[in-house]
């Protein structure tokens, strides 16, 4: 039996990754399942916020319902989660799941008041519009995992804009656009 060596393609993934990240927008996905708790309360989402989230939601919808799964409903603590991770981002510069501080998008979910039995995020940066961010999500498999998992029923999504945006470390251009979708079953 032929000993296929790891090296080779984890070189050619991480050479994608990198020529990716310094070409354009980014994606990231993130599962957790953890015990609940209570937290603050949301705040409640803007006119706009809404708008941009339903645009999300109803591509999000399509896809499950192409594959058998009931609808996302948008949760306004969930909606909260998102816009704070987004707003994070956008402000404090940074891409990732984490907070600067470590704390992670479980606990976010945690501090508004949803208690979960199971939890997911989905991050990007540099779609500038919801279809593009929804569509980019749908086209990476570990999102799309996320978007299609018939157990998750509530969403929340929020879009941060950061108009003086600078690239970060690796990339050419800056991203503008910090997207944020949060999955979770009560």
């Amino acid at each position: 039996m032929r000993r296929h060596s790891r090296l080779r393609p984890l070189s050619v993934v991480l050479a994608l990754l990198l020529a990716h990240a310094m070409a354009g927008p980014a994606l990231a996905n993130a599962t957790d399942t953890d015990v609940t708790f209570e937290g603050s309360s949301a705040s409640a989402a803007s006119p706009s916020d809404t708008k941009t989230a339903n645009e999300v939601l109803a591509i999000m919808n399509a896809a499950r319902a192409k594959s058998g799964c009931g609808p996302l409903k948008l949760n306004s603590k969930l909606m909260a989660a998102a816009k704070t991770h987004a707003t994070n981002m956008a402000l404090k510069d940074f891409f990732g799941h984490s907070n600067k501080n470590g704390s992670k998008f479980s606990t976010r979910v945690k501090k508004q008041g949803y208690k979960y039995r199971m939890v997911a995020e989905n991050i990007a940066a540099g779609q500038a519009t919801a279809k593009q961010a929804a569509l980019d999500w749908l086209g990476s498999a570990g999102h799309r995992r996320n978007i299609l998992n018939c157990k998750l029923k509530d969403t929340g999504v929020a879009v941060a804009y950061q108009a003086n945006d600078k690239p970060m470390l690796g990339n050419s251009k800056p991203f503008f656009y910090y997207w944020v979708q949060v999955f979770a079953s009560p």
